[in-house]
């Protein structure tokens, strides 16, 4: 009986260090994460002034973002080219040109978020798996032309509550939500592909230069619906908070 009830309190001990660890390891995820997603921001502040105003392009239309698409000249002025360079870092299409995939999957770079699921396979490396994506909502295609303009940061009427950035689901990521969607780690994403990687939560980077720790509920309704500001919200999808996200 008395090696029964030793035995209950190491496992016993051995579950709460295990859970102790466990919360450990994702407040340092949090951290990280979070420190990297506004050093993101402080590069997408210093793009706009540099630009006249104009948000970096959301993605590379056309081929795909391949790292041999990202490197085309195309795609100089895609967010994940030009956001890097003004951090002195490698490039997506840096990347590509110098066939090191394997770079964007280090801690040290700047798009490569811990406790992410990346594959542990070598498929990771075919193209570049995006966990952080821009807000796709902030470049509309126009009706008349097909083109999809930048947009200006003055064109953004609430930057305190408009997401220029989100942490991005990916494949292996679990939905809190059952109407969430496109969780396929391209390098831009909608309020249904919001991550929650931490807690049941994930990171939002605004327009002003703030992060806040939001929860996929926060943001859609469990039918899918985004929630605006008249219905409770504090976050704008759109650069006009009266355009119906939806």
């Amino acid at each position: 009986m008395e090696i029964l009830v030793s035995i209950s309190i190491v496992m016993v001990l051995a579950g709460i260090t295990l859970q102790v660890m466990k919360n450990g390891r994702e407040k340092a995820h949090l951290v990280r994460a979070t420190q990297k997603i506004k050093d993101l921001g402080q590069s997408f502040m210093a793009y706009t002034g540099e630009n006249g105003g104009l948000l970096p392009r959301e993605n590379h239309s056309g081929t795909g973002d391949t790292w041999e698409a990202a490197g085309e000249p195309e795609a100089r002025e895609v967010w994940y080219n030009a956001l890097l360079w003004g951090m002195s870092r490698k490039s997506v299409g840096d990347i590509g040109e110098d066939s090191e995939p394997r770079l964007f999957y280090e801690d040290a770079y700047p798009l490569y978020v811990p406790g992410a699921p990346y594959p542990k396979s070598e498929k990771k490396l075919k193209n570049p798996m995006f966990a952080i994506g821009m807000n796709s909502r902030l470049q509309r295609r126009e009706n008349e032309t097909g083109h999809k303009p930048q947009g200006t940061v003055a064109s953004i009427q609430a930057p305190v509550n408009t997401v220029i950035f989100l942490e991005r689901g990916m494949p292996k990521d679990k939905k809190l939500v059952s109407a969430q969607a496109n969780f396929s780690a391209s390098p831009k994403a909608g309020p249904k592909a919001f991550a929650a990687r931490h807690n049941q939560k994930g990171l939002l980077l605004f327009a002003d230069g703030h992060v806040e720790v939001k929860s996929p509920t926060d943001i859609i309704t469990g039918s899918g619906k985004v929630k605006t500001l008249e219905e409770g919200s504090s976050v704008v999808w759109t650069r006009d908070p009266d355009d119906d996200p939806n």
